[in-house]
């Protein structure tokens, strides 16, 4: 099944697997060369696409939709949420940018943050969950909800920054267009989430955005912050965003946790019991929502709007308990995802097939995209990995094929640097040079190729090759050279081809044919003189026997001779 978010670019793939590397639930698999995205293993954290550095996948665009309703005339109103700073210093310029190109009205997601922050004030003072696992997070909720189900019962019961802004607007705007303004690819999966209908409408990019106003952005534009209250949860983007929302709370004690590698060992942590009475706030992205996914395709400031948010909530005072003006209520639920069981007879019978016969053969260097050979082998078995990748092995392969041609072909190799100095010399061409019992490496080549004209060519040489012949007296060789530039690399490779023995055997054939050429010429002459003196000798008697049978003739005839 294809993901319906993430869309793979084929023609742009240069197969560099650095996505199969960057996903950290093995969603994304390398098949018949080419990566693919296991849709009901994908939490869309938007990993595979911000590693992608060949544009070789895409996002889902609902920019044509809102654009309809824009000119539609309908009434659109945006939810920004609070990452938009690392783009823009404050919400005014947001707005009155939009309101311009249509737009009803332009507010901030953080709204829905401030009430989220007073849902879990609320829920702390209840005290009836072990922990609380925050669930602002929808790629951290879908990864709980697959892989964590046994802790849905720890995950705050309340909706996140954007479904609660969602039914706020609604509830006062309930004829409106609602879209949101994202850095993350799971939002377009929870708004379409059942559990969710209706309270957003679409959701959009800051690059769509960015693209759209190109020819109408000024770098002059001039707007404020508008107070609210809960303005303090405008610091929801940043690591620990949430907390710094929070009073203090005699139950819990908080901790952050960003990034869905440390989210993972944390819910291991809660699996193993190791931790209670905690509140903890959880990001997919390191860093939080200010590296969202969607962010990192073009040029922003992380740390420009962590100053620019930290000074629109200085001295803001922390999220209070209280009345909520719209239903903040979740239910989360148990979506386990099949991982075939496989016995270790079958992994270790992978693990040969793959070439991983001895300890020095297990690598674990998570090249592949595998954090270990037995998980790869594992994938393997799962039909999700090819068996033939591992680069380690791909690199001991390649030397030893290289080592073998380089030690064995009769051909010598020098390889020489931009100073045309020796880099590396093969036996073949240590032999042919008599350095048999010398180490080359930093000879100048002038000392070994003696001609003034090979180094010119050397020097003037790209990447096509050129070839030379050349005799040296202190080698007693003539020596034909192949010299060309190594790619992307200040060094040249000379290939030395004797040619003494096959240029001796070809002017002893040369000699032979010359003076078979003489034997044969002396045998045609003596033929053509032969055949001259017979022909001669016959003219004389055919001249002879002719007079005497006219003679005969006249005789008979009575004639008188």
């Amino acid at each position: 099944m294809k993901s319906e978010y993430i869309h793979l670019v084929d023609f742009h793939c240069h197969n560099c697997l650095r996505c199969v590397r960057a996903c950290p639930t093995n969603a994304m698999t390398y098949l018949k060369n080419s990566p693919r995205i296991e849709a009901n293993e994908c939490i869309l954290c938007g990993r595979c696409y911000a590693a992608c550095p060949h544009d070789a996948k895409s996002i889902r665009s609902e920019m044509k939709q809102v654009l309809s309703w824009l000119d539609a005339g309908e009434e659109v109103i945006l939810s920004a949420a609070p990452s938009f700073a690392v783009i823009w210093k404050n919400i005014g310029i947001v707005k009155n940018m939009l309101i311009r190109r249509g737009f009803k009205d332009v507010k901030e997601t953080a709204e829905g943050a401030a009430m989220v922050s007073r849902a879990y004030v609320n829920l702390m003072n209840e005290h009836k969950m072990k922990n609380i696992i925050t669930t602002c997070c929808p790629a951290v909720n879908t990864f709980i909800e697959k892989e964590y189900p046994d802790l849905i019962d720890q995950m705050a019961p309340v909706v996140s920054p954007l479904i609660a802004h969602g039914r706020m607007i609604r509830k006062n705007h309930p004829n409106a267009k609602i879209v949101f303004l994202s850095p993350c690819i799971a939002k377009y999966k929870e708004i379409e989430d059942a559990r969710f209908a209706g309270a957003v409408d679409a959701c959009i990019s800051m690059e769509e955005v960015l693209d759209w106003l190109k020819n109408d952005l000024d770098e002059s534009e001039e707007g404020e912050w508008t107070e609210f209250e809960g303005s303090i949860s405008r610091v929801y983007p940043t690591a620990g965003g949430v907390i710094a929302t929070l009073p203090e709370n005699e139950y819990y004690d908080y901790l952050p946790v960003d990034g869905i590698e440390r989210v993972k060992v944390m819910l291991e942590a809660i699996r193993k019991g190791e931790l209670e009475g905690c509140l903890l706030e959880v990001n997919s992205c390191r860093g939080a929502c200010l590296e969202g996914p969607l962010l990192s395709h073009y040029k922003h400031s992380e740390f420009s709007a962590h100053r620019s948010i930290r000074r629109a909530v200085s001295n803001k005072p922390k999220v209070t308990p209280g009345e909520l003006p719209v239903d903040m209520k979740a239910e989360w639920k148990a979506s386990p995802v099949y991982h075939p069981v496989h016995t270790e007879e079958e992994i270790n019978k992978q693990l040969i097939a793959m070439g991983k016969t001895t300890p020095m053969k297990i690598h674990d260097c998570g090249g592949c995209g595998y954090e270990s050979c037995r998980l790869k082998a594992i994938a393997v078995l799962d039909g999700k990995a090819d068996p033939r990748i591992c680069l380690p092995d791909a690199l001991e392969k390649a030397r030893s094929f290289a080592n073998v041609v380089l030690d064995n072909t009769p051909n010598g190799i020098i390889v020489a640097n931009e100073d045309l100095l020796v880099d590396d010399m093969n036996p073949s061409a240590k032999k042919m040079l008599n350095l048999d019992n010398v180490n080359p490496v930093g000879l100048p080549l002038e000392g070994i190729l003696p001609n003034e004209e090979l180094l010119d060519l050397i020097r003037k040489t790209g990447y096509k090759a050129s070839h030379f012949h050349c005799y040296y007296d202190m080698y007693d060789k003539l020596i034909e050279h192949a010299i060309i530039k190594v790619m992307n690399q200040p060094q040249h490779v000379i290939i030395l081809m004797d040619r003494t023995e096959e240029t001796q055997k070809e002017i002893a054939m040369a000699e032979a044919r010359a003076k078979t050429m003489e034997v044969t010429q002396k045998v045609i002459n003596e033929q053509m003189r032969t055949v001259q003196e017979i022909a001669s000798m016959l003219g004389e008697t055919t001249a002879s026997s002719k007079v005497a049978l006219l003679n005969l003739q006249k005789a008979v005839n009575g004639e008188k001779l």
